[in-house]
């Protein structure tokens, strides 16, 4: 891992150059996992930033989030870990289903993306099993059926749960905002996800888009976003 690109978070949590969402890394005692793994055309990005891996975990399956999956593991030959909710979505057994004008975005993103069939896909189950006590697996539907959050090391990364960027894309001051509707499987679902991680102890949340929010602040912001 080059010390000039990837920026560590907290002790084991590190956040990688990348390109479609964010993409994080994990050191677990001797072990590294990567967390998502952003659009397809983000394998060689990743790739120079890694040389080993004990796994990849996928918070959701969206093609910005799964899309350098097959590239990361021919290169380094470990698992992906996967909610088995999202599996079928993964290995592309189903496709997802979204509305509205930024749905039909996503749509055609997934359909014109190539992207390779990951060859070796383990369910986190697997991986809560033989993990380290301070890493923590949350089932937060709703996003997609089978969304998770990863708590280690007091940092929460929440993949799509939510997000801190500028408030109309481009411009404006960043605030934290809740994923578009558009996006998600079912979205009353995931506002129950969102209340269940304001019961979690954490000192920061990093999502996979845009900035890491920090704190009693980024909470409160997460509850005003709530109450929007």
């Amino acid at each position: 891992m080059h010390p000039y690109i990837a920026m560590e978070i907290r002790r084991g949590v590190y956040k990688l150059r990348s390109k479609g969402c964010n993409v994080y890394l994990l050191r677990i005692n001797n072990q590294k996992y990567l967390v998502d793994t952003g659009t397809p055309n983000n394998a060689s990005l990743l790739l120079s930033q890694i040389k080993e891996l004990d796994g990849i975990i996928i918070t959701h399956a969206h093609f910005d989030h799964i899309g350098s999956v097959y590239g990361i593991q021919i290169k380094l030959n470990c698992p992906v870990f996967v909610h088995k909710d999202d599996l079928v979505y993964l290995v592309r057994e189903k496709r997802f289903r979204f509305s509205g004008v930024l749905g039909k975005v996503a749509s055609l993103g997934e359909r014109v993306y190539k992207i390779g069939m990951p060859v070796d896909v383990k369910l986190i189950d697997e991986l809560i099993e033989k993990s380290d006590e301070n890493l923590e697996i949350i089932h937060t539907p709703g996003h997609t059926p089978g969304s998770i959050c990863i708590l280690y090391n007091r940092c929460l990364i929440c993949g799509d749960l939510v997000r801190h960027s500028k408030k109309y894309h481009l411009i404006g001051k960043n605030e934290v905002k809740l994923s578009p509707k558009s996006f998600c499987s079912d979205y009353n679902a995931y506002l129950n996800s969102v209340r269940k991680i304001l019961e979690l102890d954490f000192d920061v949340i990093l999502p996979g888009h845009g900035l890491p929010i920090y704190g009693k602040i980024g909470l409160e912001s997460l509850v005003k976003a709530l109450g929007r």
